[in-house]
């Protein structure tokens, strides 16, 4: 999706998501972390895109949440008031966050493609603790369609709970209710699955005892030292699943990828 990841005005999140590689640098403890150089980054973007003759993307919400950092900062509004002064390129983030009403009518919203990232209610119940809600969060990609933004839908990350079938289907039948199919076909789909860490499992049964647990030895299989990814059959599995899904209900939309 992007051709840079780049890093950019913060970097953590007051949000508690429990598969967060953040988790592993912060412990328990979540916090949010703000740089104070804006404008050198956001130049030396500009003009690294200046020197290419490709329009580039690039990456700047990877290490915090950029909409969630705005209602601290105003960064996020001071980045797309100021891109847009120039020629060519874009920029792109996720976000778990609806508070997007201050970007709504800015200039330059051709070249900022947002991705909102959707999960069954009771994921982000239990799992993304301090995120805004399902329902929030699908006014969020309407408001943002509506505004003239180039939206992507992030279903993730994908958690392999024991009904998952039926969760993700709600979620993908909801999806389809609730969004304009008008916009459905213009936004694009990132399907990724989790990954898992034994520093993750550690934190987390301290910190959440009472929450879902995640991680089940029996689904998992190592992925270098300490880290885990769904074993291969039952990835396999679920991308058969999701791929069936996509194609029943946004047979129009596209797919970038499914990891």
């Amino acid at each position: 999706m992007s051709n840079y990841l780049v890093p950019y005005t913060s970097s953590g999140c007051t949000a508690m998501c429990m598969y967060c590689y953040l988790v592993c640098h912060f412990n328990k403890c979540a916090y949010l972390r703000l740089f104070v150089n804006r404008e050198e980054m956001l130049s030396r973007i500009i003009k690294f895109q200046e020197k290419s003759d490709d329009e580039l993307v690039f990456e700047i919400g990877s290490n915090s949440d950029l909409v969630l950092e705005n209602t601290i900062t105003n960064n996020l509004v001071w980045t797309i008031e100021e891109f847009s002064k120039t020629k060519k390129g874009f920029l792109t983030f996720p976000t778990k966050f609806h508070m997007i009403d201050d970007i709504l009518d800015l200039k330059g919203k051709e070249r900022i493609i947002i991705r909102m990232s959707l999960n069954p209610d009771i994921i982000i119940n239990n799992v993304e603790i301090g995120t805004s809600k399902l329902d929030d969060r699908i006014r969020g990609v309407i408001k943002l369609k509506e505004a003239g933004y180039r939206v992507g839908i992030l279903i993730a990350p994908i958690i392999l709970l024991e009904d998952y079938k039926e969760i993700y289907e709600q979620l993908f039948m909801k999806i389809k209710e609730e969004i304009p199919e008008k916009y459905l076909d213009e936004i694009f789909f990132e399907l990724i699955f989790m990954t898992y860490s034994f520093v993750h499992n550690a934190i987390n049964e301290e910190a959440f005892p009472n929450h879902i647990k995640i991680y089940e030895k029996e689904k998992f299989t190592s992925r270098g030292k300490g880290k885990y990814t769904y074993k291969k059959e039952i990835r396999e599995e679920g991308t058969i699943f999701f791929k069936e899904m996509m194609n029943k209900y946004f047979p129009k939309s596209k797919l970038f990828y499914i990891s």
